[in-house]
């Protein structure tokens, strides 16, 4: 092999080097399954909360609410759901088994939770000792367990997973057959289960105290400077199509907050709020915020200290009946708190962030950025193109400016952008739009989401909750929007001039694009190892492969196809012809360095060397 052969060769495996970023964008797609749902659900409690305000029918809005409470309040399963979806090629075996999972793992800790004969709200597990109720527990579809919410739901779904890869093909001797392969998956997930509870026992106590540590530490950030540094990141990630990642801390978890820390701070709100007759119990408000406890402890003191004031007791009584039925002490993260409190008259949105927290801080911004931001870049963007092609690429602009602001989904822009710019996309817009969630945070704008930041989520999270006389400062928004927008417009109008920007260079895209479609295809037919023989003619793939693989996805590339044993007959779309000819020249330059390696390992080594060196830059 000649070094000019080498260098072609090598620079085609580029293409494939993908395994970290198709790691990350296949976790980001599995929790997808999850955040699909939330606009469902979300909705489900908004119609509960129009019913509970403008109608006395109990049955219905009890019927919407519990409903809607199912994803939220239960998080963790559809989760763990979701990850097993995802990474098992949504295999219905794997899914049992990781229901049966996530079941056994949460019994078996329930079954070590001792509750404390001393104080009330207080409970023993293992070696650790007087533990908070409210603060570590949970009730899930009836088992008293650890409140590990998205944490435990990716952790159950992950072994689960594992678990499934590892003995879905297993093989056992003469008359165990009926054991074999899928079925020895289930057989495994018990013990799997019990084990990871153990661990879950032993470490989750730890774990839980340095989330809630760490979201105080965030809560008490200067106003504006976590929506900054939030923001800015999660644009940044976009590219890399693991933005979600970085976001989930935040909306589902500890760190983004959790109620039942501000738990006596909310009931000052309340009454305060609702203008309870406190005159026969002065000094009643200060006391509620001295005794620093939660839960049962918190209302068994104030229990005894109003034993001469029933009429104040029965409202406090009926707010932690009210609270208690919602599940809202079992809410963490940003996103999931925001669902129960903007449809909730017992703790509102405003009642948050009086006592310290900025529920839907990592949130409203995106509203700006996704309703009037990004639809003006494109509009820029789109003035770049020359006006006798414009009406040829009209139809793909209007679609990504209507998909962003009536869904908040802002990649169909985003990527028209961020790899033919990155400059703009990295060093403008990515920082801008961390100085939108700082400004929508420092002027107490409260909106939230179920799904993204669109027009649907703006009706449901933020006008309804509105009407129903939540202090979203809603009004806010449009100033904001116009404001932003015209700032952009002028930026990215007088950039994109200056360096003569081109929307139609589609070379760096299309590449992109590319490598996106290679990586898939090897996914799909289990890796180039799996592969034997592989030719093209004209319009049709014939590939012999090793092992089988699932064909339910093939209509992606492919309109037909037909099997003989392990020899696969596609034909392919015409749209993808360019890309399976790629994906086979890809083939055959790996068996080429392949063969090089093994035949001249030192000179296949000194070529690479001398590769990476030119074109390190």
């Amino acid at each position: 092999m000649t070094r000019s052969e080498f260098d072609k060769n090598f620079e085609l495996s580029w293409y494939t080097k993908n395994n970290y970023k198709t790691f990350l964008q296949k976790l980001s797609k599995s929790f997808g399954f999850v955040i699909i749902l939330m606009p469902i659900f979300g909705i489900l409690l908004s119609i509960g909360s129009i019913i509970d305000n403008y109608s006395n029918n109990e049955i219905a809005q009890k019927l919407f609410k519990n409903i809607g409470s199912i994803l939220f309040s239960n998080i963790g399963i559809w989760f763990c759901l979701a990850i097993v979806i995802g990474f098992a090629n949504n295999k219905g075996a794997a899914i049992y088994s990781a229901l049966i999972f996530y079941l056994i793992f949460n019994v078996s800790i329930s079954a070590f939770i001792v509750p404390s004969a001393e104080i009330p709200d207080q409970f023993n597990i293992l070696f650790w000792k007087k533990l908070n109720s409210k603060i570590y527990l949970t009730n899930i579809f009836g088992i008293n367990t650890f409140n590990t919410g998205v944490i435990g739901g990716l952790f159950c779904g992950t072994i689960a997973t594992i678990n499934y890869r590892i003995f879905k093909d297993i093989k056992l001797i003469k008359g165990l057959e009926f054991f074999a392969q899928e079925k020895f998956v289930l057989i495994m997930t018990p013990i799997f289960s019990l084990l990871c509870a153990f661990i879950f026992m032993i470490i989750w106590p730890m774990i839980g105290w340095a989330l809630m540590s760490f979201g105080v530490l965030v809560a008490k950030s200067p106003v504006g400077v976590d929506s900054f540094i939030f923001r800015t990141l999660q644009r940044m990630l976009i590219p890399f199509g693991s933005s979600l990642l970085w976001q989930a801390p935040m909306w589902y978890t500890d760190i983004g907050g959790n109620l039942i820390n501000y738990q006596d701070q909310l009931l000052v709100q309340y009454l305060n709020r609702t203008n309870a007759d406190l005159s026969s119990s002065p000094g009643i408000l200060e006391y509620i915020l001295e005794q620093n406890v939660f839960g049962d402890q918190l209302y068994e003191a104030l229990k005894e200290k109003l034993e001469t004031n029933q009429e104040l007791f029965s409202i406090i009584d009926n707010w932690f009946s009210q609270t208690n039925q919602l599940g809202l002490w079992d809410l963490r993260g940003d996103q999931i708190i925001s669902a129960g409190v903007l449809h909730n008259e017992y703790v509102t949105i405003q009642d948050c962030w009086n006592s310290g927290l900025r529920v839907t801080r990592f949130l409203t911004g995106g509203f700006v950025n996704s309703m009037f931001v990004l639809p003006t870049i494109a509009v820029v963007i789109f003035l770049r193109i020359p006006k006798d092609k414009r009406k040829q690429h009209i139809g793909m602009y209007s679609s990504a400016i209507l998909t962003s602001f009536l869904l908040g989904i802002t990649e169909p822009i985003e990527y028209i952008f961020c790899y033919l710019n990155p400059i703009f996309f990295f060093a403008i817009y990515a920082p801008l739009t961390g100085v939108i969630g700082a400004i929508t945070s420092l002027l107490e704008l409260k909106i939230g989401t179920t799904f993204s930041t669109g027009l649907f989520d703006l009706i449901f999270q933020g006008i309804i909750p509105t009407i129903n006389g939540q202090n979203t400062r809603i009004w806010i928004l449009p100033i904001l929007g116009i404001c932003f927008g015209a700032i952009v417009f002028t930026i990215s109008y007088f950039y994109f001039k200056a360096i003569n920007f081109d929307p139609l260079t589609t070379n760096v895209q299309q590449k992109y694009i590319d490598k996106q479609n290679i990586v898939q295809l090897k996914l799909f037919f289990l890796n180039f190892k799996n592969i034997e023989a592989i030719k093209k003619e004209n319009n049709k793939l014939n590939i012999k492969l090793k092992k089988s693989i699932e064909v339910n996805q093939f209509d992606y590339w492919f309109i037909s196809i037909e099997k003989q044993n392990l020899e696969y007959y596609f034909v392919i779309k015409e749209n993808y012809i360019t890309t399976i000819e790629l994906f086979i020249e890809i083939y055959n330059s790996k068996n080429n360095l392949n063969t090089f390696k093994v035949e001249n390992k030192k000179q296949f080594l000194e070529f690479k060397k001398q590769f990476v060196k030119q074109n390190k830059k």
